[in-house]
């Protein structure tokens, strides 16, 4: 099997050794001198200039740029470089900020790193920023330990192991969901949300943050200029959860930027939100209202980037829409895709992850 990346690549994020404007189309990133295997490959993520790679024993690998420490590295790096620090723990899922990193240990431990200058890590406020990981401690009542974490632009939302939601970061538009009488200046750096139990997934976005319950209900607070709360943009920000649909049938959510989607244990995929660049994935009269793309079946697995999408299919097949002007849909121009399109025809994907404007996928 063999990684390939497209997108930007200003600051060597894509782990081809070298520095570009943007590929815009799928090349192969050398893994030859590195420990990594495509196949083992789990997950990848990927902040303003920085990736993450996880593999299936638990290791974290890197590359991009490290001005804030989002590397955990001493410096930059143009080549896919583990992360010595994490190596005595398995990790088990990853998740990227604007410029700032988190992970998941089997055990249930958190750890983070980066820029806590909006104290989106959950550190405390004297810490602006960290190239340590640092395990994010916290009382026995906030959270017994973790199951996933999510990073948006400047905040950060985990589920803990008993279903609730811990909050971490700017809560300036509402991202939070903490109330309106919530200020980025009150004393503590991580806070629960208050009467939300049963989460089984969680998405933030730039400046939203969305929710799906075990009973298939969508929550969703924060921005909403874009209708990326799934609720009529005459609503500008919430500040608490609003119940936005339920579909029985959903098993995750995602965020973009200013998009949201889910994804059902059928294979269908819901979107809703800003639509500028084609991110729904399917023309809208009524962009935020969640609504199935059309064109679009049997999907196995879904990323959602800043503003593009990925999709598998159970046949292998790979499809990309959305924003394009860095070529982080693949198609070799950086025309907008309106539509899912796919790429790589004639390949066997594996899984593609959609990262911000940059792409990745593992491929037969």
């Amino acid at each position: 099997m063999k990684l390939y990346c497209w997108g930007a690549n200003s600051y060597g994020q894509l782990g081809l050794g070298y520095e570009s404007d943007a590929e815009l189309s799928p090349k192969e990133v050398p893994l030859e001198n590195c420990d990594l295997k495509a196949e083992d490959i789990v997950s990848i993520a990927g902040g303003s200039g920085h990736t993450l790679i996880l593999n299936n024993k638990g290791f974290v690998y890197c590359c991009g740029v490290n001005t804030k420490g989002q590397l955990a590295l001493s410096d930059d790096t143009l080549k896919l470089t583990q992360i010595e620090i994490l190596k005595g723990f398995k990790v088990v899922q990853i998740s990227c900020g604007w410029d700032f990193s988190a992970a998941v240990t089997e055990c249930g431990k958190q750890f983070v790193w980066g820029n806590n200058l909006n104290t989106q890590l959950g550190l405390s406020k004297s810490i602006t920023c960290t190239g340590i990981p640092s395990r994010l401690q916290v009382s026995q009542k906030l959270a017994t330990g973790f199951k996933h974490v999510s990073c948006g632009l400047r905040h950060t939302a985990m589920i803990t192991k008993d279903g609730g939601l811990l909050v971490a970061g700017t809560g300036s538009k509402g991202q939070l969901g903490l109330g309106d009488n919530f200020d980025d200046n009150n004393y503590l750096s991580i806070s629960r949300v208050p009467d939300l139990n049963d989460v089984c997934s969680v998405a933030s976005g730039q400046h939203h943050t969305v929710v799906l319950k075990d009973n298939g209900t969508v929550l969703s607070w924060g921005e909403n200029k874009f209708g990326q709360l799934g609720v009529d943009p005459n609503v500008a920000n919430s500040f608490v959860p609003l119940e936005v649909f339920n579909n029985e049938a959903l098993k995750t959510v995602y965020a973009g930027w200013t998009h949201s989607a889910g994804l059902t244990t059928n294979g269908e995929v819901f979107t809703w939100g800003r639509n500028t660049y084609g991110q729904l994935g399917a023309d809208r009269e009524v962009p935020y209202k969640p609504e199935k793309i059309p064109t679009l079946s049997n999907v196995v697995q879904l990323s959602v980037g800043s503003e593009h999408n990925l999709a598998v299919t159970t046949e292998g097949k790979l499809f990309a829409w959305g924003w394009n002007e860095h070529g982080s849909c693949g198609t070799g121009d950086k025309k907008d895709l309106k539509i899912p399109t796919q790429i790589l025809v004639n390949r066997n994907v594996k899984s593609a992850f959609a990262c911000t404007a940059t792409s990745f996928a593992v491929v037969d």
